[in-house]
């Protein structure tokens, strides 16, 4: 706020001074004898220039700038449920049991003794990246566990083997969405969109082959959620708000599932707060608010339910929300 003050402040000085040494109209006249020094040649010009340099500093302190997302699914999520955005591929320190160390310990001795050394630990053999015979299904899993433990070579090679494994539509459709979820989070944006595309492509398929199929909307509504969040990245802002409400009417058209389903509530929550985002962005704060509202109504059902694992949400929820509310009470 305050770069924004002064920008004001400089652009208009800048640019009333530049009115003024230049000589336009009646405020300049008094300042027609005003001598410039070495610039007393270009008086005209060093008057437009300043008036310019002005204006443009006004209209950069008066220009919106870009507000960071908080975002509830953090990294790129890649769900073994197909479609819901979930938990993000790096699992917490604690999920993992620390791996002991051996010590030797050595007792003093009044004299040297001999120690018998230690033979090496035999190394831990990675399991093989794909097995003969290995389901699609087993694939995804195995390579998600290996994206939760970092191993971004093995989880590749699993998911060009995906690419091999998988038949029909729904498969297709949630390997090319890993892929972009994948691409995204290395920041390989035109991959990410590329993947994406084939993604969505597969997965209007597989809905209209079963119209009304639960995993198929979801399918689709997580992978148009990418198709906006690469188009916003991007700054393709009309292509990234038409992808978060197509994904959003999806959700809300389960509404069935979003009733008993707290994934699937989670993933209502998040589809409303990324279009929220978009349209406050845009100057809607309106209908942004309206949207945070509804997903702090849902998120506080899911809190209530499962304070440890979605009370976090709701704390940002409202953080955001209010925000918002104070924003357009202003």
């Amino acid at each position: 706020m305050l770069a924004r003050i002064v920008g004001i402040i400089l652009g208009t000085i800048l640019a009333t001074s530049g009115y003024v040494v230049a000589g336009w109209g009646q405020l300049g006249s008094w300042a027609a004898y005003l001598d410039l020094g070495p610039f007393e040649p270009h008086r005209p010009l060093a008057g437009a220039a300043a008036a310019i340099l002005g204006g443009v500093f006004v209209v950069a302190a008066l220009t919106p700038r870009p507000k960071p997302k908080r975002r509830k699914t953090g990294p790129v999520a890649l769900d073994l449920e197909s479609g819901l955005e979930a938990a993000p591929v790096i699992a917490p320190a604690q999920d993992f049991a620390p791996i002991a160390t051996p010590v030797l310990n050595v007792s003093p001795a009044p004299h040297p003794a001999p120690v018998a050394r230690q033979a090496p630990a035999a190394p831990v053999q990675a399991k093989p990246a794909a097995t003969t015979g290995d389901t699609f299904a087993q694939l995804r899993e195995r390579m998600i566990a290996l994206t939760r433990a970092e191993s971004w070579p093995e989880a590749t090679r699993l998911l060009i083997a995906m690419k091999g494994a998988a038949s029909g539509d729904h498969e297709l459709a949630t390997v090319y969405r890993d892929l972009g979820d994948f691409a995204r989070s290395q920041g390989q944006m035109d991959d990410a969109a590329e993947a994406y595309d084939t993604a969505v492509s597969h997965a209007r398929d597989a809905l209209r082959t079963t119209p009304g199929d639960l995993h198929a909307m979801e399918l689709l509504a997580g992978t148009l959620a990418g198709v906006g969040d690469v188009a916003e990245t991007e700054g393709r802002l009309d292509d990234a708000l038409s992808a978060f409400e197509e994904s959003l009417a999806l959700r809300r058209s389960s509404g069935g599932r979003e009733a008993g389903d707290p994934g699937a509530q989670r993933a209502l929550s998040v589809s409303l707060e990324r279009l929220a985002d978009l349209r406050e962005d845009r100057g809607h704060r309106m209908r942004a608010l309206d949207l945070y509202r509804e997903s702090y109504d849902v998120a506080a059902r899911l809190a209530a339910a499962d304070p440890a694992r979605f009370g976090s949400d709701l704390a940002l929820t409202r953080q955001r929300l209010a925000e918002l509310e104070a924003k357009v009470s202003m």
